[in-house]
Formats: structure tokens, C-alpha cells, sequence
């Protein structure tokens, strides 16, 4: 059951078709965040913007005043700026349970009520975009989000192009950022290299999906952190996921200690000097993995199709208990066709995670990006031998922007 709009909130447009949630926890930039969504080119529907402002029950005395501040400044300035086609509602959430505090129930709440009120005016078809209170978005960026789930009708979801601007950051902070992003390309690249069906991006800040989609599979977890990740490999499953590349978020470059990993995490790190070379899952973690996925559907009937029982992958499908995974899946598919879907299913993009995970436990170590991203362009056809990490940051972001990828 889906519960309305709030009594306290206004009604929505009836012909609400975008939502935009924003979760935002002492966050210093949210006006230039809601700025820049007011300044982008208007889509044909109501668009709302539904920022989630929150904090934990113990929150120290300086973080709820803030909240405070935040809350009464983001709402003066909505009164004057919100127009009949954007609509900007802020959610007052302090005091969260500090068991479940965090980004993840943050995003929840957004959108939950995102769906609730799509659904108020009859619109399962609606899209709810997620999105982060210290991003940029280009000018056409609602414009891009109604278009292309009005293109492909069957798409549940879509992950959207994003960039970390690097012009006018120290120079430490940008070399972090620019290593960072390449590493979140390499793992993408390295995906599609090796065959796993859903290769995307899963950053919170720059993805969208359907609301009859995000009802469908149960909506936001209430992870503190990697809430976006979870969240999308169960949208990924539904089949048709899509990259939006015809525009861009453009999320902080930063440091944060909010979240136990991810970009702020990632660049505090950085910063305090805790690596002086960042480093990726070594390239044989995809090379391994390419004939075997390229040949998974034999496994429905034969077992030769099984890796060497000494081998790494053989050796992590033993730790895995990939043969009671195996039975469930042979008993459960009638071709082989059907069994390679169902497989990945399974070996998804947190599987993938746990195998990179345990090859580098046992003998792949990691290596510098740089490295790691030359040698898997020069397997993509594309040597890049002397190229730095902004040269390759910028090769992998155009690779991206070519094609418009569909999840199988």
C-alpha cells in the first residue's frame, strides 16, 4: 500500500511526471545545488524538487543549528524562486534513529514520498532522480531525464553521466579526484570488457529510475553508506537498465568524513597523505573472468565449461559454494538461454565485487590506476602508453558518452 501526500504538503501538479530527491545532512551547499536545478531548461511535465534535510538523535548541538539554519533559509528562498512548473518541498527530518541515520534513510524518505506523490496523480511511469546536495547539474539536465525514459518506455532505470570538475582545485586534491573518477571508469570499462550484462555507474547522486520500478523492487535500502550500489543491482535485475549520457551531473570534489567510503572518504584519505598512488583491482580480475562469462550458458548441460578446480576463479567458486549454486540454477532453467539470465542474476555486480575482492586477497594484488587503465584500454584496442591520469580520465569519460548502452 502506498501511503499519499502528506495533508501538510501542498497537492501535487496533476501532471507531475519528474521528481528530484535530495538527501541533506550539514550540508554547507545546498542553495547552490537548488540554484542550479532553477536554472535549468524546464521539461513539458511538473517537475518537484523534494530535499530531505536530516540529522541523528544525538547529533551534537552545532549540527542541529545548522540544520535549523539551513532549513529556514532553503524555504525563504523556494517562496521566491519556485514557479507552477518546479515545485521545491524540503522534508524536516532531525532527530533519525541513530541505529539507521545516514544517507541511505535519507534517500529512502525522498523517495518514498517522490513515488507517493507520483502515484497521487496517477503517474507509476513517473521518474524519481536521486541526486546530491553538493552537485551541479547542466542546464538541461530535467530536460534529458523526461526525454529519455519518454525514448525507451521499457527502461526501469537509468545511471547519468557524471563529471567531477577538476579546474581550479589544489593540486593534490585534483590529482585525487581525477585518480578517483578514473578508478570508477576503469571498473566500468573492465565490466564491459569482461561480459557482465549490467556494467554502470552506481552513484547516488547521478541515477534515476521509474517510481512503479522503485515500488516494484522495494525501494531504498537504509544502508549509511553504499545505499546507491545495493539499490540499483535490484533495479539492474528487472533487465533494460540505461545510461543517460546526453547530459551531466557534476558532483563535489570534497573531502567528507560522513559516509565510510565513497568520494569524500576517498579524497580524506587522500588528502591526509594516507596513499601516494591510488590503486584498482589488477586487469586479470576482468581478463579471467571473459571466457568464462562469454561461455556460461554451456554450463545448463555441461560441466566442461567449469574452470580449472585449481584455478583462482575454480578456487573462488569453491569458496563460494558455487555447486549448490549450480544445481539450483540447472533444476530451475529449461535452456541455456534461460540459465545464462538467471546466472546473472546471481553473479552480479556484488558478486563481481566479492570476486575482485578475494583475487586481490589471494595473489592479484592491486596496481596504481594509471597502470591498471592503460593495460584495459590496450585490451579494448586503444593503447594509451604514455598517457597521465587526467589524459586517461578523459579517454575513459569519452568511451563512456558513445554509445547508448542497454543492460541485457
Amino acid at each position: 500500500m502506498i501511503a499519499g501526500p502528506s495533508p501538510l504538503e501542498p497537492p501535487p501538479c496533476p501532471d507531475l511526471g519528474l521528481a528530484v530527491v535530495i538527501p541533506c545532512h550539514d550540508e554547507p551547499d545546498l542553495p547552490g545545488t537548488l540554484r542550479s536545478l532553477m536554472a535549468c531548461d524546464r521539461p513539458t511535465c511538473a517537475t518537484e524538487v523534494i530535499t530531505v534535510l536530516n540529522h541523528a538523535i544525538h547529533a551534537p548541538s552545532a549540527i542541529r543549528e545548522r540544520h535549523r539554519q539551513t532549513l529556514q533559509a532553503a524555504s525563504s528562498w523556494a517562496e521566491t524562486h519556485a514557479d507552477s512548473r518546479l515545485a521545491f518541498h524540503f522534508l524536516d527530518h532531525p532527530d533519525l534513529p541513530e541505529r539507521h541515520a545516514g544517507v541511505g534513510l535519507a534517500r529512502k524518505l525522498g523517495m518514498d514520498r517522490a513515488m507517493a506523490r507520483l502515484y497521487a496523480v496517477g503517474r507509476p511511469h513517473g521518474v524519481i532522480a536521486s541526486l546530491d546536495a553538493d552537485c551541479r547539474v547542466a542546464p538541461d539536465y530535467l530536460q534529458a531525464l523526461e526525454r529519455h525514459f519518454a525514448n525507451d518506455p521499457r527502461t526501469p532505470g537509468c545511471a547519468i553521466h557524471f563529471r567531477h570538475e577538476l579546474d581550479g582545485l589544489p593540486a593534490r586534491q585534483r590529482a585525487g579526484i581525477a585518480a578517483y573518477e578514473l578508478s570508477l571508469r576503469y571498473i566500468v570499462a573492465g565490466w564491459r570488457y569482461c561480459g557482465l550484462p549490467n556494467a554502470f555507474h552506481t552513484v547516488g547522486s547521478a541515477m534515476a529510475v521509474r517510481a512503479e520500478s522503485y515500488r516494484r523492487q522495494g525501494g531504498m535500502n537504509r544502508r549509511q553508506a553504499g545505499e546507491d550500489f545495493y539499490f540499483l543491482q535490484k533495479i539492474m535485475a528487472l533487465g533494460g537498465f540505461t545510461d543517460l549520457t546526453a547530459t551531466t551531473v557534476f558532483p563535489s570534489a570534497r573531502v567528507s568524513h560522513r559516509v565510510p567510503f565513497g568520494t569524500g572518504r576517498a579524497m580524506a584519505a587522500w588528502m591526509a597523505g594516507e596513499e601516494e598512488v591510488y590503486r584498482v583491482w589488477h586487469p586479470e580480475v576482468f581478463a579471467i573472468m571473459r571466457p568464462f562469462f562469454a561461455d556460461v550458458a554451456r554450463l545448463h548441460d555441461d560441466d566442461a565449461a567449469l574452470p580449472a578446480a585449481g584455478s583462482p576463479l575454480g578456487r573462488f567458486l569453491e569458496h563460494v559454494d558455487f555447486d549448490d549454486v549450480l544445481k539450483i540454477l540447472r533444476d530451475n532453467t529449461a535452456s541455456p538461454a534461460a540459465f545464462r539470465k538467471r546466472f546473472f542474476h546471481w553473479f552480479d555486480g556484488f558478486r563481481f565485487l566479492k570476486w575482485a575482492h578475494w583475487a586481490r586477497d589471494h595473489g592479484l594484488a592491486e596496481q596504481p590506476v594509471g597502470e591498471a587503465a592503460r593495460t584495459l584500454l590496450a585490451w579494448h584496442g586503444l593503447p594509451a602508453p604514455g598517457a597521465g591520469v587526467e589524459a586517461l580520465l578523459a579517454i575513459y569519460d569519452r568511451l563512456e558518452r558513445l554509445p547508448l548502452r542497454t543492460g541485457r
